[in-house]
């Protein structure tokens, strides 16, 4: 038996008025109800896995423009693709079940009716992407440890001591990350089975950030001055991060490289090497950039005291 314990304080909260307060947040109740799938049926599990063809976006696959992984023999260099595309859907399989868990807490922790029944559509969803990843990872290679960096992100969501906290850490960083990379990877897959399991995935999640964006759009004016700030840069420590996390491909990536007979000391020199080179960070696909920072400036969470933060990380 494998599991990992965290020691989390979640006050539960009754509330006794059933009436809709928060019409955008019924509506999208709704909509939830509406759209839910079944990842037994709706996929078609007949399909078979091309491994030797583009798993992920080739734009998501970094490790392939540098030197220690062309100058590896073909075969390898595809059997290295196939682990790190398990490797990278290992991440979010793992960050599936961090949502999973953070849900339950927001059924518990929200103050309004409204935000506790989408919360629990919510559960559903994030139980139903846990089950449609492993069975899909499994089927094109195994399931590998989640990345030391990325947990400790997850568990400062879940640990967090306020419910805004974890609204902001899951609903507007992680899910509008998870939505981005979803979108890369049903653009660019050359996979068929993949293609539908991000493709109903990436539903959800748009409907989970906007859970976030509707909820602490009123919440926040309403916060005092210092728990904004609290709630800035907790923000900020999230993306900071996890960005921290994605430019070194993740502390376990190595590992993987390893598997293949890569020499990590090399491998680490070339990859600090190609990340020093702003024109290179430019030229990767960054669902930062495109996804979470629009969510965070639209919501207000970005301001005159945090802005220069983000921009000392490259944001």
């Amino acid at each position: 038996m494998s599991f990992d314990e965290l020691t989390s304080q979640v006050k539960t909260l009754w509330k006794f008025d059933y009436e809709p307060k928060i019409k955008a947040l019924r509506e999208l109740y709704e909509v939830a109800k509406k759209q839910q799938w079944n990842a037994a049926t709706d996929i078609d599990w007949s399909l078979e896995i091309d491994r030797d063809g583009d798993i992920l976006d080739p734009r998501q696959n970094m490790m392939s423009q540098f030197d220690f992984v062309k100058a590896l023999p073909d075969r390898t260099r595809k059997d290295l693709q196939v682990r790190l595309a398990a490797w990278r859907l290992s991440q979010f399989l793992h960050g599936e079940q961090g949502a999973l868990l953070c849900c339950g807490q927001l059924v518990d922790v929200v103050p309004d009716t409204d935000g506790k029944l989408y919360a629990a559509t919510q559960v559903v969803d994030e139980a139903r992407h846990v089950e449609v990843f492993y069975r899909y990872i499994t089927r094109l290679d195994r399931v590998y440890p989640i990345d030391p960096q990325l947990q400790a992100v997850l568990n400062a969501i879940l640990a967090a001591d306020t419910w805004q906290k974890k609204c902001v850490g899951m609903q507007i960083i992680v899910e509008s990350l998870a939505m981005g990379s979803f979108k890369l990877m049903k653009e660019g897959s050359k996979d068929e089975l993949l293609r539908k399991v991000v493709e109903l995935t990436a539903q959800d999640e748009a409907r989970h950030v906007s859970y976030g964006l509707i909820y602490m759009k009123d919440e926040l004016p309403r916060m005092t001055e210092a728990a904004r700030d609290d709630l800035e840069d907790f923000a900020f420590g999230a993306v900071s991060a996890v960005v921290g996390r994605a430019g070194s491909g993740g502390i376990s990536t190595l590992n993987v490289l390893a598997e293949v007979g890569i020499d990590r000391e090399k491998a680490i020199a070339e990859m600090r090497e190609k990340f020093s080179d702003p024109a290179f960070r430019a030229a990767q696909p960054s669902p930062f950039r495109d996804y979470v920072m629009p969510q965070l400036e639209k919501l207000g969470i970005i301001t005159e005291r945090t802005a220069p933060k983000y921009r000392e990380i490259g944001l």
